[in-house]
């Protein structure tokens, strides 16, 4: 007999993704404050909203497990207004992990010399927060101006939850800003605006991370599984993998910090010099 992901696997699972991924969030602004001695900037900021953004999805997750839904589901206008909530913490939030990145972006390189590559940041940037924006209004309004239908127990009624056109959209929307914001640093390395080291190649590989992961999402929710809670578990483990590969950039001063505490910073320092 296949084994059954039930609510419990679900909270252990999120709660340890998303824990792990504060972690980092935390370990960055640390760097910041007292490796680098800089004040947290928007790129942190960022990084803290979308943790916090995370906190937001997973409490919705843990409500309806505490309503006992993910173990026995039965349709109630509570659990619909909490599912109707955390479409906001995932749809919109996602986009928040990749600004913090564009941030980082901007403020990291110097692109006055580089007028075309500036250019297409602004443009990027404008993409994405477009697209998050859109997925915020097609969440908030796909049932029409009055939201109150889609927490509505009546028979047929709209909800954006298990609609499929906003599904695909947002799908489609997410998809598109994680390839335009992971272009960006081959873009740059291709015109020599910063060079390749292990760090780069260890970030560009975790960020495949966070895509593979929300394709996995797509494919379940589309094809079926027979595992109704794995979705739940894709969602945070989208989103912490996201927030993980935002905070990576800043983590360089505190490894340094830490190889030369333990004695091997001469050697390491060749590997991850940027």
């Amino acid at each position: 007999m296949a084994y059954f992901i039930d609510g419990k696997d679900c909270m252990i699972s999120e709660w340890f993704m998303l824990t792990l991924a504060t972690l980092c969030v935390a370990a960055h602004a640390y760097t910041q404050m007292f490796c680098v001695r800089k004040k947290l900037g928007l790129y942190e900021i960022l990084l803290i909203a979308s943790a916090l953004d995370g906190f937001g999805l997973i409490i919705c997750d843990t409500l309806t497990f505490q309503m006992g839904v993910l173990d026995h589901y039965e349709a109630s206008e509570t659990l619909s207004k909490i599912s109707f909530a955390s479409n906001y913490f995932y749809d919109f939030g996602m986009g928040l992990p990749k600004l913090s990145l564009l941030v980082f972006y901007w403020t990291s390189f110097d692109f006055k010399c580089h007028h075309r590559i500036r250019r297409m940041l602004w443009i990027i940037t404008a993409f994405v927060i477009a697209c998050y924006l859109t997925s915020l209004f097609d969440d908030t309004f796909f049932c029409g101006q009055d939201v109150s239908v889609q927490w509505s127990q009546e028979e047929d009624a709209c909800s954006v939850f298990y609609a499929q056109e906003p599904f695909i959209l947002n799908f489609t929307l997410g998809l598109t800003c994680y390839l335009a914001v992971y272009m960006i640093p081959v873009i740059l390395l291709y015109h020599g605006i910063f060079q390749a080291s292990t760090a780069v190649l260890l970030t560009f590989a975790a960020g495949v991370l966070p895509i593979a992961s929300g394709i996995v999402r797509f494919i379940c929710l589309k094809v079926g599984t027979g595992q109704e809670n794995l979705v739940y578990i894709l969602s945070m483990v989208e989103l912490a993998l996201a927030i993980i590969v935002a905070s990576l950039p800043g983590l360089k001063p505190l490894l340094y910090k830490l190889l030369y505490i333990n004695g091997i910073g001469h050697v390491a320092k060749e590997g991850f010099q940027a």
